[in-house]
């Protein structure tokens, strides 16, 4: 067992392992495709624009995430996540575009590097150690080698901290620390070992020191709209930076003391801006029609990087994701939402367009074609029949009242013999029973309450399975059809539930630390995969594009409750997984080379 520096004392793992991978015994490890939906953005790039002519030029080219880079104390390299790898890991590259360089190999995010000023080390944000609080983000700051070695954390155990920054002499760094929601944070700052942690400010993040080391640069929402704002180490001097009318965000101070960098709105979309200290003066660095993020600027004040969408840029049909140790797992991130397997797993039933339309496609992205054709954010929620003969789904409002019309449609996998079930109220989530023979789904019929039912396959024998004034909905039933899994908030926020198919047996299987929503069974039924909230916001809120609900980790659990295990590690909505059986596949060039519209 690797122990763990935090602060000076070394740490077993063992204190950290409370959502850790399920272990390496062969029989105990889950295995099969999980397939889900996600809102992250793609085609993330590094651009590096020169500060006097504004030329920019393109420094990364692929087709995952690169972002949030920085530039080294020589202003040769930059440090830099990308999710290249099918994980947020930390990379280095030159700033000619030569010499990529992978820093990290961690099952977790780790984000937001900033180089010590003697170039000796890179201090970071990562989620590999849980906390011990279900809702509470992972994000503790490390510190390591400049060459990926010696990694250590300076976060106290269960403390949430993001987005480090060095002062310019190296003796301390400042912090964001709290929930990362919008004004959740509080500034600190520390000795590079992670002692003498002291607040400076509340309301605060993504601080920069100030080029005499005396004060720090951060953005804030505490007058109502973002700004960036200035403060004296010990608190005093505060002091609003950019103008109450502007807004502005994720700033970066030059080292010559005379201006800053951060993105700000103009018009519709944010711009890097270089921002004159002395005259308040702002001189736009970019202005294409779209969002640029998170800029940084080089030592000599030269240059500035920061990323952006790339023009042109497709989302595959399918992509290949990173799995936690101790499993026989695939991730399949998909292009679109509300995947079902096919009873062999070889193919995919998914909603696209946004929520549009019902679609198949090969596990591997090809042969994508549309079965069914509804309207935006209008179709949600399939099911394949386990003998393959039929695909259920719903066909209205995706959010509604338990009174509006959202009926139940089945159709044969080519797209013939279309059939209504349920045209009452506002029904969804359909899940067949193993032997094909009939359907649990929630609906609000009785246009008082979203609750459980189940019918036979052809839309007859109504049974109600569930009667209460709140929601119980996201239905799946177990492949030895034992159990029926759900999401309730009877008891406040959802939380997943178990109950027998006649209704007996109810119980919770987990809650806690927010909404824990779309669970699905394993092929052996006897894990359940789910989205939840448990592991909090993986970065400042405002550092990322909008989320609905900007958490959305995946995670899983064995039905007696045990062997918790978070599969998925970022900072935007993942849901609506399925799990499929193991199928080994590679995407495929059609798969990768899908169209923006899914």
């Amino acid at each position: 067992m690797r122990p763990l520096i935090i602060a000076g004392f070394l740490l077993p793992m063992t204190l950290f392992a409370a959502a850790g991978p399920p272990g390496d015994d062969a029989k105990d490890r889950p295995a099969g495709n999980i397939a889900f939906a996600s809102l992250a953005p793609r085609g993330w790039d590094l651009y590096v624009t020169e500060i006097a002519t504004r030329k920019t030029r393109r420094l990364t080219d692929h087709a995952a995430l690169d972002y949030n880079a920085s530039f080294a104390p020589d202003g040769k390299r930059l440090a830099f996540v990308s999710e290249r790898d099918g994980n947020l890991e930390l990379y280095t590259i030159g700033l000619g575009g030569h010499g990529l360089k992978r820093l990290t190999n961690e099952f977790a995010l780790d984000d937001h590097p900033t180089w010590s000023p003697d170039g000796k080390r890179i201090a970071f944000v990562s989620t590999r150690q849980p906390t011990k609080t279900p809702g509470q983000a992972w994000n503790a700051v490390f510190v390591m080698d400049a060459d990926g070695s010696g990694v250590r954390r300076l976060s106290p155990a269960d403390v949430t901290d993001y987005s480090p920054a060095w002062s310019p002499k190296g003796d301390q760094l400042a912090i964001a620390s709290g929930s990362g929601k919008t004004g959740g944070t509080n500034l600190y700052v520390m000795k590079p070992d992670g002692g003498e942690r002291r607040l400076v400010v509340k309301d605060g993040g993504w601080p920069s020191f100030s080029a005499d080391g005396r004060g720090l640069f951060f953005h804030s929402s505490r007058q109502g709209k973002w700004g960036i704002w200035r403060v004296n180490l010990d608190g005093t001097g505060l002091e609003r930076v950019t103008a109450a009318d502007v807004e502005a965000f994720t700033p970066r101070a030059s080292a010559d003391g005379k201006s800053i960098v951060a993105a700000v709105k103009h018009g519709s979309h944010r711009q890097i801006a270089r921002i004159d200290l002395d005259t308040g003066k702002h001189t736009f660095l970019t202005d294409a029609a779209t969002d640029h993020w998170n800029p940084s600027i080089s030592p000599d004040g030269k240059h500035v990087v920061y990323h952006k969408l790339s023009a042109g840029h497709n989302v595959p049909n399918v992509e290949l994701w990173a799995t936690p140790p101790g499993t026989d797992l695939k991730l399949v991130r998909i292009g679109g939402a509300f995947p079902a397997f096919a009873p062999d797993g070889k193919r995919l039933a998914l909603t696209g367009r946004g929520f549009a339309q019902l679609d198949v496609m090969n596990l591997d992205g090809s042969g994508r074609k549309r079965l069914h054709a509804g309207k935006f954010r209008g179709l949600f929620s399939t099911s394949w029949s386990h003998h393959g003969d039929r695909i259920a789904f719903a066909v209205g409002g995706v959010f509604g009242k338990p009174e509006d019309r959202v009926d139940l449609l089945s159709i044969a996998p080519d797209g013939t013999g279309v059939k209504t079930l349920a045209s009452e109220g506002n029904s969804g989530f359909p899940a067949f029973s193993p032997d094909g023979k009939r359907l649990v789904f929630r609906s609000g019929r009785d246009a008082i309450a979203k609750n459980l039912y189940i019918m036979t396959a052809d839309g007859s024998g109504l049974l109600r399975l569930t009667k209460g004034k709140w929601t119980d909905t996201m239905c799946d039933w177990s492949p030895t059809g034992e159990w029926i899994t759900f999401a309730s908030n009877r008891d406040g926020n959802f939380e997943v539930w178990l109950m027998r198919p006649d209704g007996t047996g109810l119980r919770k299987l987990i809650g806690g630390g927010g909404r824990n929503n779309h669970p699905h069974f394993s092929p052996d039924g006897k894990w359940i995969v789910f989205t939840s909230q448990r592991a909090g916001f993986s970065a400042e809120e405002i550092s990322l594009p909008r989320q609905p609900q900007p958490y959305g980790d995946l995670f899983m659990i064995r039905l007696d409750g045990k062997g918790l295990t978070r599969l998925t590690h970022n900072g935007f909505e993942e849901g609506t997984p399925a799990w499929g059986p193991a199928v080994d596949f590679k995407p495929s060039r059609e798969g990768e080379k899908a169209g923006l519209e899914y």
